[in-house]
């Protein structure tokens, strides 16, 4: 599997409470395990961060962020992330956005795949050197997709690629059905990349 370079997922909701996500509280709900390196705790925002993860909290939002992207470290947030929802159920849960961007070297991308512009009149407008990028949305499994492609120049050479699983969840449950679907947005964010590219 083609894995991100990095992944989040971010769970709006109408009145969080930050106040209470203290690292004792995240341990002693099994929702943080790894050890802390940085903590910031306030009536209005928390942040947790740990070698891999970092956890971030405000008033309308919650976000996971996996720092080092493997399977395991993408199952263990969306486990977090669930266990979170599960322990405060009243919370007013608005939607929740699975997030993924990968770096491709551009050479392996065939942009040209879903991009068939008119070169000459392209080339007159900007210049006879020119990449294009986009921005495409479309549905899946219940997600709303907003799929980013932007090419870079110089020393990077790359081409940047973002995807936003986005669906509305307004209880535990819904949340949890969406978080259960990580596996399949990957495996449609892989799909797509290695449809665009030749080395994918």
């Amino acid at each position: 599997m083609i894995l991100p370079n990095s992944a989040n997922v971010v769970i709006l909701a109408s009145n969080y409470n930050p106040s209470i996500v203290s690292k004792e509280w995240l341990y002693q709900r099994g929702i943080f395990t790894e050890t802390v390196t940085n903590f910031l705790h306030t009536p209005v925002f928390a942040l947790v961060e740990s070698a891999d993860f970092i956890l971030t909290v405000d008033e309308g939002r919650l976000q996971f962020t996996v720092k080092k992207v493997t399977q395991d470290n993408l199952r263990v947030s969306n486990g977090a992330a669930e266990r979170f929802v599960e322990i405060l159920p009243e919370t007013p849960y608005k939607s929740i956005g699975l997030n993924y961007h990968y770096v491709v070297p551009r050479e392996s991308c065939a942009l040209d795949t879903i991009l068939s512009p008119n070169d000459a009149n392209l080339s007159e407008l900007l210049s006879s050197t020119y990449e294009l990028g986009a921005t495409i949305v479309f549905e899946f499994d219940g997600f709303i997709v907003t799929f980013s492609i932007s090419p870079s120049w110089g020393k990077e050479n790359q081409v940047r690629m973002s995807f936003n699983f986005h669906s509305d969840a307004s209880n535990v449950e819904e949340v949890k059905a969406r978080l259960s679907s990580q596996m399949g947005t990957l495996e449609k964010a892989e799909a797509v990349i290695r449809g665009i590219c030749k080395n994918g």
